[in-house]
């Protein structure tokens, strides 16, 4: 809301006249457009807080966005709003960031997905390789990936990125086929992209015996005689 009166702007301690300054709406705070918008601008949150402090109180009221829009150029708008997915995804666990370079897109994925289409760029993402490879299953490209690595530097690094994950443990290998795995999400069942065998992640071993889901002959026996087949099972297989 544009000011009314005159007023003295308790950012910069200029004198503001009529139709020069915002009144926020939440908390009738007022300040000069341009200290507002330095404000939003270099704000280190994506929801931005009044700026209104003094000795003995500080400001919590949020401003809305159409008082952000309005104040800011569509240009930094934009970047305002880039900042806050940026945030958002920062801070969401299952969030997964399109491979494709410069792409801004992102998705939130289920324990059970293991590919991502970008609506942005239309690419697939393999979330299992956490990479894209179009033309390629995920055991040729880890295959290709290890011959190119002799020569390409960009490779040699994604393939010592994906060593060091499974030093960590962060990453595993199908004990069928030996593809390279990595837990997407908090589960401790995964099934292999490649031959679909069903895992269990903390005995880094088959979910199920021979004869396939059911077959407690074999694999993990969680919850067989009522015993979990680890000390850390999550209990979700």
């Amino acid at each position: 809301v544009l000011n009314a009166d005159n007023f003295e702007c308790p950012i910069c301690f200029l004198d503001c006249p009529p139709n020069n300054g915002a009144v926020l709406r939440e908390c009738l705070h007022s300040f000069c457009k341009q200290c507002l918008a330095h404000h939003i601008e270099y704000s280190t949150d994506a929801e931005v807080k009044c700026p209104y402090v003094d000795d003995s109180y500080s400001c919590s009221c949020l401003l809305r966005d159409r008082e952000i829009k309005a104040l800011l150029t569509p240009v930094l708008f934009e970047k305002h709003l880039a900042k806050g997915m940026a945030m958002a995804e920062g801070q969401t666990e299952n969030a997964f960031h399109c491979k494709t370079p410069d792409c801004k897109n992102w998705c939130v994925y289920e324990d059970e997905v293991n590919t991502f289409c970008c609506p942005s760029c239309w690419h697939f993402n393999c979330l299992t390789c956490q990479a894209i490879h179009d033309d390629m299953n995920c055991k040729q490209y880890q295959d290709h990936l290890k011959e190119i690595s002799k020569t390409n530097e960009d490779a040699r690094k994604t393939k010592e990125m994906l060593e060091q994950m499974l030093a960590s443990r962060e990453a595993m290998k199908c004990p069928r086929c030996e593809i390279l795995l990595m837990k997407k999400a908090g589960c401790d069942w995964l099934s292999c992209t490649m031959c679909k065998t069903e895992i269990c992640w903390v005995t880094r071993g088959p979910r199920w015996g021979p004869g396939g889901r059911g077959d407690n002959s074999g694999g993990c026996q969680c919850r067989v005689g009522g015993r979990q087949c680890h000390p850390n099972c999550g209990n979700c297989h």
